[in-house]
């Protein structure tokens, strides 16, 4: 199940300075989508912890998980 987000910047282009993407929520509608949809794991981070998670929150995408430090953790 995903959740819809586009792209903050037009292009979708990541920071200059920081090198991070960043997506806005479009809608609290969860979708299914096809297992062979997904490219890759992405962990989504609050842009501002201090905001409520509304549909036009930004978030910081971390498509760089790690997934056995992920398993050996959890």
């Amino acid at each position: 199940m995903v959740i819809a987000t586009k792209y903050k910047d037009l292009h979708g282009w990541a920071d200059c300075v920081d090198r991070i993407i960043l997506v806005v929520k479009q809608t609290d509608k969860m979708h299914i989508i096809p297992v062979g949809a997904i490219v890759g794991p992405a962990h989504l981070v609050r842009e501002n912890h201090t905001a409520s998670d509304r549909i036009d929150s930004v978030w910081l995408v971390n498509n760089h998980v790690d997934l056995d430090t992920y398993w050996t953790v959890y």
